[in-house]
């Protein structure tokens, strides 16, 4: 009786914690294991991502790898800028900048996608008379930044990768190839010689039947008659 309500709670409960449900994740064809490099040796956006492509499949890299391709996380930074202020001239409403400066290479150096930066921002009020609490709701948002910007990163990835494989198979496709860069295999040609002149077969019309030839006269006929 309850059984079909559990799905529709699941995903109530879920989309209440933030949870959405989205496309899979596209890798960049031929990626090599991934090392994830940042300025922060402790970034929690670095920790993210890192999850996040391993469970798109991309291989970690190890000590023991040589050719590796690099997630390089060049900048992060954070401000909180003031966009107001209360009759006292004092700043009661600010906007919380985030900004990250990031390069995903090939093992051979090969920017696969190139430096970009990604800049994302929210707003919240800080009453100077009332200070308590005011920190921890910048921590909140602190915290969803972070998600929002581990996302805007990975959906960069998927975005070029995407544009990758479909110039591969537009290629492909102009070579006459197939998704996969392989030729068909064509069928081999009928070696058998056409039949030509009088070996070849005369189809009788239809109603009309076969007349057997007439012998010649002979001599001895002629002299019979």
């Amino acid at each position: 009786m309850f059984r079909p309500v559990l799905p529709a709670l699941l995903v109530l409960s879920l989309a209440a914690c933030g949870f959405q449900l989205r496309d899979a994740l596209v890798l960049p064809p031929d990626l090599a294991p991934v090392k994830i490099e940042s300025v922060d040796r402790y970034s929690p956006l670095a920790e993210s991502l890192s999850r996040s492509l391993t469970r798109a499949g991309a291989v970690p890299a190890t000590a023991a790898d040589q050719d590796v391709a690099v997630l390089d996380i060049q900048a992060e930074e954070w401000g909180d800028t003031p966009i107001s202020v209360d009759s006292f001239g004092r700043a009661q409403e600010f906007s919380l900048r985030y900004a990250v400066v990031f390069e995903l290479r090939q093992a051979d150096g090969t920017p696969l996608v190139p430096q970009q930066t990604i800049e994302l921002s929210r707003d919240y009020i800080s009453v100077p008379t009332r200070s308590e609490g005011t920190e921890g709701e910048r921590e909140i948002l602190v915290r969803e930044l972070q998600r929002e910007m581990a996302a805007s990163v990975l959906r960069r990835i998927d975005t070029v990768a995407k544009r990758a494989l479909e110039e591969r198979g537009m290629n492909a496709s102009g070579a006459g190839l197939d998704s996969e860069g392989v030729a068909p295999s064509v069928p081999a040609a009928d070696t058998m010689a056409p039949v030509r002149g009088d070996e070849a077969a005369v189809p009788e019309e239809a109603g009309e039947p076969a007349h057997a030839a007439e012998p010649e006269p002979t001599p001895e006929a002629d002299g019979a008659r």
